[in-house]
């Protein structure tokens, strides 16, 4: 009796060791996908402190005007390229149906908005970026 309690102990002892093995695969896709949208969020956010930054540097007379607009266009290229691979990560996909422009619902929408200053979205409402704060 005592030999069946301890091989059925061992049998689900086994089975409780293996079941986070066996959920491995299923597992490691979505965290990949995860890591790696976190990771273009992490590069997004030092963009926009760079572009932050280098707009400072340039306020305070620190660069040039040749290198404010080569360094700012190089980071706006870069942080295009790297929404462009968000948006595929996150499902943004070629062959979905498009948002209906102002034209298709009658006028009520009004084209995206983005901030000239750092490209966060905006509202239709918005008068300031709650980004950076520039005015729109």
């Amino acid at each position: 009796m005592v030999e069946i309690i301890g091989i059925c102990l061992a049998v689900l002892t086994g089975l409780f060791i293996a079941y986070p093995l066996l959920q491995k695969n299923r597992q490691a896709v979505s965290f990949a996908s995860n890591h790696r949208a976190e990771e273009l969020e992490a590069r997004k956010a030092e963009i926009y402190a760079a572009i932050k930054d280098i707009d400072f540097d340039f306020q305070m007379g620190k660069l040039s005007q040749e290198d404010y607009d080569q360094l700012r266009n190089q980071y706006k290229a870069e942080a295009v390229a790297l929404l462009k691979r968000a948006d595929q990560l996150t499902g943004t996909r070629k062959g979905a149906a498009p948002a209906p422009g102002p034209a298709e619902d009658g006028g009520r929408r009004t084209a995206a908005k983005f901030c000239p200053t750092c490209g966060q979205p905006l509202t239709t409402a918005d008068r300031f970026c709650s980004a950076c704060g520039a005015k729109v």
